[in-house]
């Protein structure tokens, strides 16, 4: 089944986020950030060190669009990677925000709304006309994140209406402007 897509268009104001004390960004320096990295997204059993840096190859390095020193960055507390998010511009001049996650013991703190702000920040400085992103149901907290920081529903394979107005209903949300794959309003969503 299809991931459910979200864009957020550049054109729109973005608020100016302050990160709580103690919280810095930082970007990818090397190999010794691909543990946390793996920590961050992980949501399954721990992997090995090999399979560590197979992960971090094929979901980062294996982009060419991606250059890692800019676009992989870290949410830090006192020192310490907590979080991480990827930023990147695809060929077609789209921006898209990849592997939000954060550490485990971190989750709940509403880290995600920084990370959001962070590569919306990012992209929009860069010229994208929108930023895309993909994500599952079966991850609520992250889809209600992302519609919480402006992205909206994109109409792009068969079911995504009743999918997305299955997520209305379950985050009380009665109304969504659905846009289709060039960004462009589809409908408005309505329960």
């Amino acid at each position: 089944m299809a991931q459910l897509k979200m864009y957020w268009l550049t054109e729109n104001d973005l608020e100016e986020l302050t990160l709580p004390e103690g919280y810095e960004f930082v970007n990818y320096k090397g190999p010794e950030d691909w543990h946390v990295w793996n920590e961050c997204i992980r949501t399954g059993d721990p992997l090995s060190p090999e399979e560590e840096a197979a992960n971090f190859k094929r979901e980062i390095f294996d982009f060419k669009e991606i250059v890692p020193e800019r676009d992989v960055w870290f949410l830090d507390h006192n020192g310490e990677h907590v979080a991480t998010v990827t930023n990147f511009v695809w060929d077609s001049g789209v921006g898209d925000m990849h592997w939000v996650g954060v550490r485990p013991d971190y989750r709940g703190k509403g880290l995600s709304k920084y990370l959001s702000n962070l590569v919306q920040k990012n992209l929009k400085e860069r010229g994208v006309p929108f930023v895309s992103l993909t994500t599952g149901e079966g991850r609520p907290w992250a889809v209600k994140s992302y519609l919480t920081a402006g992205f909206l529903p994109v109409e792009y394979d068969e079911g995504m209406v009743e999918r997305w107005l299955k997520v209305m209903e379950t985050f009380g949300i009665h109304e969504l402007q659905m846009l289709d794959e060039e960004a462009r309003p589809f409908m408005l969503l309505k329960r």
